[in-house]
């Protein structure tokens, strides 16, 4: 697998965040230290606060996030967290693994989701979730091949290859981030 292929759930996991529309989060960074009433009754509009919200944190406040959802989730597990940790994966490997995540989202009883707009972004979320660690099992099994090789005038090429990779994400990013302020400007127009 190439090395594109491993970065593509990601843009994809992100597109489809930013396709659902971005919501404001109002509470910030510190959102953390606040789990214990706002994990009562989520809904579509709150998750997509919440992955909103984790989109625009530096990955390091991603990172304390979700070890306060993991700490929380052992302490007291329920269904709001699950859901939270399923969001937060998509953007941070901090968020646990996935398929413990995909467990306890499974585990959900249907009563407890009754809005369509939510079952429909657990259902996507949920196979996103799946080709990433799909796409990690198979980079993995790819690193392990690729340690044996021998390293030469190939090696550097890969190299420039991985400098326009980057280019090119940098590039999808920065897109990703116009059509974000974009649909802000047209939320805020209405």
């Amino acid at each position: 697998m190439q090395p594109s292929t491993a970065i593509r759930p990601i843009t994809l996991a992100l597109s489809l965040l930013l396709l659902a529309g971005c919501a404001e989060f109002n509470s910030g960074y510190g959102y953390s230290n606040r789990y214990n009433s706002s994990y009562l009754q989520s809904d579509f509009d709150e998750l997509q606060a919440f992955g909103s919200g984790m989109a625009t944190m530096p990955s390091s406040t991603r990172a304390k996030t979700c070890r306060s959802l993991l700490k929380q989730q052992k302490i007291s597990p329920n269904p709001d967290i699950y859901l939270r940790l399923m969001i937060g994966r998509l953007l941070s490997d901090a968020c646990g693994d996935i398929s413990r995540i995909l467990s306890g989202v499974n585990s959900i009883p249907p009563g407890n989701m009754p809005d369509a707009r939510l079952q429909r972004l657990v259902t996507i979320d949920t196979e996103i979730l799946k080709r990433l660690n799909n796409a990690s099992r198979r980079h993995g099994s790819q690193e392990c091949s690729q340690r044996s090789e021998p390293s030469g005038p190939e090696s550097k090429s890969n190299n420039g290859e991985k400098k326009n990779e980057t280019r090119l994400l940098r590039e999808k990013l920065e897109a990703i981030r116009s059509m974000e302020k974009h649909l802000d400007e047209n939320e805020e127009a209405k």
